[in-house]
């Protein structure tokens, strides 16, 4: 069996991430294979300039039109999710199940929490007289990691 980052693996990893833009109704293209590998590698959260920042010391050269242009289609789709960590720079993952998540006020790392619910919104509020289509729910505090440095040290 071909390992990832070996010829035959990344032939097929490509061959999926261009039959999930056919099934999303969009047309195969280089910048949209290299925005949802990138995304795809290790569960990340990226806001447009890390993806071109990325994709440039790759040697891709993509322009800011380009990326922003590539995650409009990719979110519009249904395959990359727009992730809610608070004020800052607007950040990117792939979708493929709903979930909030968990901002560390220290070191900044954003971990993936299971929605009970499963499904956009999980959470109707009764206050309001309004449609909801959507709810984010945001935890802040600390990592195991930090927590465990702050205790020894």
């Amino acid at each position: 069996m071909a390992e990832r980052g070996s010829p035959d693996g990344e032939a097929r990893r490509t061959l999926a991430l261009a039959t999930q833009l056919k099934m999303a109704r969009l047309r195969v293209t280089r910048s949209r294979l290299q925005l949802l590998s990138l995304l795809s590698e290790g569960r990340r959260h990226l806001s447009a300039d890390d993806i071109l920042t990325e994709m440039r010391s790759q040697g891709e050269p993509l322009s800011r039109a380009t990326v922003y242009n590539t995650l409009g289609a990719l979110v519009s789709r249904g395959l990359l999710m727009v992730t809610d960590a608070g004020p800052g720079r607007t950040l990117y993952e792939i979708f493929d199940h709903w979930h909030h998540h968990f901002v560390c006020q220290k070191c900044g790392v954003i971990l993936d929490v299971p929605c009970v619910v499963g499904e956009n919104p999980c959470l109707l509020p009764d206050q309001i007289d309004a449609e909801v289509d959507t709810a984010q729910v945001i935890f802040r505090g600390r990592c195991r990691a930090c927590a465990e440095r702050d205790a020894h040290g």
